[in-house]
């Protein structure tokens, strides 16, 4: 009998960079340091609508085999997921939990009063924020628990305070769709090359562009060829050594789903200052004026003249690199996944609503 099986997306390369695929292949590499190889089962999930037979197979030998299931699947297969594992889990007597990426769950279960009841049977659902334990808890729900989200690995880079060679690298490390706020991106650096008087800011953009949105985008970078540089898709593990580069980070995201972005932690890694669109959970990752800075929801205007004020304020941008470089330790696998494994792994089966960070 192994100890853990993971059901989630997993792999390397382009199609393996979204915070799903991300977040598993930590929690698959963090397990099997703590037990070892052959005590963790991978069921690779993706692509799983082209070949359902062969994964309901390789899932429910999950459930025969490990003592615990821990679930990671996207909105679109939660539907298919979670009422599955509630079956195996009764038939088999394992323990079962699911590990939430994104902010959408509780709304989700709003609308889906079946799916909850299903939800609510698991050991454990582990969502990013405080505040989505207590959305989900207004639900019904008391298997709800805070598990923030988590990276393992941490660059050292010096502080990149020197912004005499110009121009200056700003970067947006995400997918390309219109969501994710590219456009407002862009026109943030505009602006503040505008309002400095020259071209003193060049924005980088690294991500995999979504079809629905590639014409868009082409467009963009045409328009803005003389400071937007599109640097294409990075493997997951490399995001750290290209915020590391670069001067700041802009998060312009208002994609809906966002909980709590692993970007913004890669970025704490690699002791790079975010600059963030006021959305979602943001304010429960950033303290302004701490380990990063937020402008008023898509105040594009704002946004430019706190890039503006970032590069020619030395003392707050050293106090920002430091701020990021303690949250880091704070959202370390070691810690975060640790007291996971102490509660979910090799104590209790079953969660009552508690903070797991």
């Amino acid at each position: 009998m192994k100890k853990v099986a993971v059901i989630g997306v997993y792999g390397t390369g382009p199609d393996f960079t979204t915070g799903q695929a991300v977040k598993c292949f930590e929690l698959i590499h963090w397990l099997q340091g703590r037990y070892g190889d052959r005590e963790v089962e991978i069921v690779n999930s993706y692509g799983w609508k082209r070949k359902p037979f062969a994964l309901l197979f390789a899932v429910i030998r999950a459930f025969m085999t490990c003592e615990t299931v821990i679930l990671l699947p996207a909105p679109h297969g939660v539907k298919v997921f979670v009422p599955l594992a509630c079956i195996l889990k009764k038939w088999f007597h394992r323990s079962a939990h699911y590990v939430v990426i994104g902010g959408w769950l509780a709304h989700m279960l709003a609308d889906h009063p079946l799916l909850k009841r299903c939800v609510s049977a698991l050991d454990g659902v582990y969502v990013e924020i405080p505040s989505m334990v207590e959305a989900l808890e207004a639900l019904g729900l008391q298997n709800a628990a805070c598990l923030p989200n988590f990276r393992s690995r941490g660059v050292e880079s010096p502080l990149k305070i020197d912004t005499q060679a110009l121009p200056v690298k700003v970067c947006i490390y995400s997918r390309i769709v219109k969501e994710k706020g590219i456009e407002d991106g862009v026109e943030i650096v505009r602006l503040a090359n505008e309002k400095m008087g020259g071209f003193f800011f060049e924005l980088e953009i690294y991500g995999k562009v979504e079809a629905e949105f590639e014409r868009e985008f082409g467009k963009l970078k045409e328009k803005n060829r003389n400071f937007v540089r599109y640097q294409g898709i990075r493997n997951a593990g490399e995001e750290e050594q290209v915020l590391a580069s670069c001067f700041v980070l802009l998060f312009p995201s208002y994609y809906k789903g966002e909980g709590m972005p692993g970007t913004i932690l890669d970025a704490f890694t690699s002791r790079t200052p975010a600059i963030a669109n006021d959305w979602n959970y943001i304010r429960e990752m950033i303290v302004h004026e701490e380990n990063g800075l937020i402008y008023p929801f898509r105040d594009l205007e704002t946004a430019a003249e706190e890039l503006c004020r970032l590069y020619a304020d030395k003392e707050l941008y050293g106090r920002l690199v430091k701020g990021c470089e303690i949250s880091a330790k704070q959202y370390s696998s070691d810690v975060v996944l640790g007291r996971f494994a102490e509660m979910a792994l090799d104590g209790k089966k079953k969660c009552k609503t508690k903070r797991v960070e």
